[in-house]
């Protein structure tokens, strides 16, 4: 794990490292261009020419955050950051339309297009990660001209590149998605075996989360666009905002089951089933509507709300003596702490940079991992109850052939007394019960008998199960753990005898005494003063 974990560290470092990397022939020029705003969107481009109110970009990004205006650039022919055959690269993938009006001679301009609602082949430069436009050799006139109208966010830098940088970015860029890809696919993979193999529906909500974000992110940054649906262009529009949308069912479901928030926080848990549903009923109002602004502010606005109430009621869940959360505490806390700062991009409050817009995605692959192996500690807890279901179920089909005594007993050939006398000498010598992973199956290999023969052997002579034999062993333990030390606190005396949590090392203790374990305690003070 501490290989994987370092592996991880060093991948996102140097992942960011290399995509915010800048060199001569990768150059930021958005402040080479000047703008116009056009509110009527109807303003043709013969009049755009002969504008004079066109105001100088100063910053190192068209900051136009959710505008509706159609956004003209005008750049400098003889610029040499416009040089002949370099790229201009419009750094958001989500663009929805981009023209370039070049001049080919004094009279006449050639247009090329680009963006997320033209076909990737009729692209101007089809094989680019981003709307991009390579510019031509002819420069007759001295303005050339750029127009965008896009309904996703529109700040972001251009950049202008030679065909070398072009081509390391295309590779750099491909190589980090498809690792990212290739280990979500692993992760999916693994919660589906363990979904079906073991029935554990948060692993299936878990899986649904991977699909749900991965899409979501190649969708917001393109590379679903680009390799799964490149002539789907409406599609495309749309499938953003469904899988952000359709995440948060997903997702709040995983949280609910492996927080339990039905038991430890019910307002919290009726909370996130309300948005859960809320959010898939706007599923099929996305697909349907014309404009997807409001549903994109209104995922945004779940997001930024459910981020600290999921961390908040962990945090109390955590502190109540859950201590094995503390992975998904760590994972899914850095992750949205991260992500808020891409939301808050989204909104327009914070301006682009590489490492705002990307760190998130880089972190996901290290989220996901953490949350699995958080799950499978928490599946590792289970061996318990797992233990105590198969010794219910073995019970059960021995009652069913027989009627005061075993029919058909798997002890006939077994010396009973032996192996109890056995049984109660190595419990009490060794004190195995203080492990919380002690099963059947770990105890029926020290006395020498099958699963069956020992299950048969505590509900047949001692008449109760598996799991209260074990906790009659730890209740003792923990009896005297509370009249020796006072001073130890009721969690790590749950701890001590082999409980997992606090709730569960309560509830059995009342269940045996009568009385809550501070109670106990309580009592004996008295009786000592």
């Amino acid at each position: 794990m501490k290989q994987i974990s370092k592996f991880s560290i060093l991948f996102l470092f140097v992942s960011i490292l290399a995509c915010s990397s800048e060199g001569d022939g990768d150059q930021n020029i958005t402040n080479h261009f000047e703008f116009y705003l056009d509110p009527s969107t109807t303003i043709p481009f013969e009049e755009i020419q002969k504008s004079n109110t066109w105001n100088q970009i100063s910053k190192n990004q068209l900051s136009f955050n959710f505008s509706e205006d159609v956004i003209w650039l005008r750049g400098k022919t003889n610029d040499e950051v416009f040089s002949n055959d370099r790229i201009l690269s419009l750094d958001w993938k989500a663009l929805d339309s981009a023209v370039l009006y070049f001049p080919v001679d004094q009279s006449h301009y050639q247009t090329f297009v680009t963006g997320d609602t033209i076909p990737k082949p009729k692209w101007a430069v089809p094989e680019a990660l981003y709307p991009s436009f390579l510019i031509p050799k002819q420069k007759t006139k001295e303005y050339f001209y750029i127009k965008i109208q896009s309904k996703s966010l529109i700040s972001f830098p251009i950049r202008s590149m030679d065909q070398k940088s072009f081509n390391k970015r295309i590779v750099l860029e491909t190589a980090i998605t498809w690792l990212i890809l290739g280990v979500c696919a692993v992760m999916f993979i693994f919660a589906l075996f363990y979904f079906f193999a073991f029935g554990l529906s948060e692993f299936f909500f878990y899986a649904g989360y991977v699909v749900c974000t991965v899409l979501w992110y190649n969708g917001q940054y393109g590379n679903a666009y680009d390799v799964f649906w490149p002539e789907s262009t409406w599609w495309q529009n749309k499938a953003i905002l469904v899988f952000a949308t359709l995440g948060i069912p997903f997702s709040f479901q995983f949280v609910r089951m492996f927080l339990n928030t039905k038991v430890h926080s019910p307002n919290i848990d009726k909370v996130l089933i309300f948005i859960g549903l809320l959010a898939l009923l706007c599923v099929p109002a996305i697909l349907t509507s014309y404009t997807t602004k409001i549903f994109s502010r209104f995922a945004t606005y779940i997001y930024l709300f459910s981020i600290p109430m999921i961390l908040g009621t962990g945090i109390q869940i955590y502190n109540k003596g859950e201590k094995r959360i503390i992975f998904f505490l760590l994972s899914w806390g850095t992750y949205f702490i991260i992500s808020y700062n891409t939301i808050f991009y989204f909104l327009g409050i914070f301006p682009y940079s590489t490492p705002l817009l990307y760190s998130a995605v880089f972190i996901f692959p290290i989220d996901l991992f953490f949350l699995l192996f958080n799950l499978l500690q928490k599946y590792e807890k289970l061996e318990g109850e797992r233990n105590e279901i198969l010794h219910r179920i073995l019970t059960l089909n021995i009652d069913k052939t027989s009627n005061t005594r075993y029919s058909k007993s798997k002890l006939n050939s077994i010396d009973t007394e032996e192996s109890l006398a056995k049984l109660e000498t190595w419990m009490r010598e060794t004190k195995p019960y203080l492990d919380e992973k002690l099963d059947l199956e770990i105890v029926s290999r020290a006395i020498g008998l099958t699963l069956q023969q020992t299950s048969e052997l505590l509900n047949s002579k001692l008449g109760m199960s598996f799991r209260t034999y074990l906790n009659s062993f730890r209740i003792i333990e923990a009896k005297q753990i509370l009249v020796e030390n006072i001073d130890m606190s009721i969690l790590s005396v749950a701890f001590a005898t082999g409980f997992g949590s606090k709730t569960a090392f309560n509830v059995e203790f009342k269940r045996v005494t009568g009385m809550s374990p501070l109670q106990f305690r309580r009592s004996n003070d008295l009786k000592n003063t």
